[in-house]
């Protein structure tokens, strides 16, 4: 499905503006949910094409190895929760989607209860439904998606039945056994999304190039690092994915942070926050502001910070962990890194 999605996304030289990152991050999103339950295929045209010199190598299929470099995302604590949308008091039809998943009722069952307390908390701003270059409806797409992936990673099935579109048959899906937890799928989420995005703005994406930063050498200064993550944030501000973003270097060996450990989600081993490296990142008016702290009043394990995954995935290939710790405000995020 995520292929046939991709299909009828326009080319051409529209895709360069915002339209093009917003609709790109939207789609790799939704892909990446799929991918995080069953290894990733390249489609059979693009194996077919020539290929061109990369300085990435290909998407490994999914599994879990305690091996690093990880990356994971968290709140920052301690962190003030904003009240949750208000319920909605009239009956409304059940949808009957035989055609669909499991996941795809689950979310479009939540979008259709979500979308009308959202277009009142807005009113009277006008949000176009299914317009993805709309910040305003990109934030509430944003937020369905990853609700409904949280709600249903908590409960994930070891082995299940899936129609192909490919086959146009019902197929049985199969977990890696590495990702028997169902507490690890967030974090490797996170990681595939990122991997996904990255590649995109290194490689291009439909057609479209974004010069994306090469992976570090190995033994790169943090200097050198940032400069990458600079690279990455001026190609989301560029394509209207925030209206600003700025790297601020930290101290080296700790102290930042609250010292408490914390729980990686990916790999389960404790760490003390400020440990290594550090930098903060602040997003002012990006995209997914509304929808950060709607998840975040939910409970929800997944958080669609598509800067960030990518910021991750650039640190990984280039040898390095990292944690991204997410706090807010009324006009922007603010990511405190911490890079091993």
């Amino acid at each position: 499905m995520c292929e046939a999605a991709a299909q009828k996304q326009p080319d051409g030289e529209a895709a360069l503006g915002r339209a093009a990152v917003l609709r790109n991050a939207a789609l790799l999103s939704v892909c990446s949910a799929a991918a995080a339950l069953q290894p990733w295929q390249p489609a059979a045209a693009a194996a077919a094409e020539p290929a061109a010199a990369s300085v990435l190598p290909p998407l490994a299929p999914l599994r879990y190895s305690p091996a690093g470099p990880h990356s994971r995302l968290e709140l920052a604590d301690p962190q003030l929760l904003p009240l949750p949308p208000g319920p909605i008091t009239f009956p409304r039809r059940q949808l009957e989607l035989n055609f669909a998943n499991e996941f795809q009722k689950k979310f479009w069952k939540l979008r259709q209860a979500e979308w009308e307390p959202y277009t009142l908390l807005h009113s009277p701003l006008r949000i176009t439904q299914g317009n993805v270059s709309d910040s305003l409806y990109f934030d509430f797409i944003v937020f369905s998606q990853a609700a409904a992936a949280s709600i249903a990673m908590r409960k994930g099935l070891q082995e299940f039945e899936e129609y192909s579109e490919e086959t146009e048959a019902m197929g049985t899906v199969r977990r890696d056994p590495s990702l028997a937890d169902n507490a690890l799928l967030p974090g490797v989420f996170f990681e595939r999304e990122g991997d996904r995005l990255y590649h995109g703005l290194v490689e291009g994406f439909r057609g479209v190039q974004y010069g994306g930063p090469a992976p570090a050498k190995p033994g790169a200064s943090m200097e050198e690092l940032l400069a990458g993550v600079q690279q990455i944030l001026d190609i989301y501000v560029a394509n209207g994915y925030a209206l600003k973003a700025s790297v601020t270097p930290g101290s080296s060996g700790g102290g930042g942070g609250s010292g408490r450990p914390t729980l990686s989600p990916v790999d389960g081993t404790s760490a003390a926050a400020g440990a290594g490296s550090s930098f903060t990142v602040k997003l002012e008016g990006p995209a997914n502001l509304w929808s950060l702290q709607a998840l975040a009043a939910r409970r929800s394990t997944l958080y669609n910070q598509h800067d960030a995954a990518a910021v991750a995935a650039f640190l990984r290939a280039s040898g390095r962990s990292s944690t991204c710790r997410l706090a807010w405000s009324d006009t922007g995020v603010v990511q405190q890194w911490t890079v091993a």
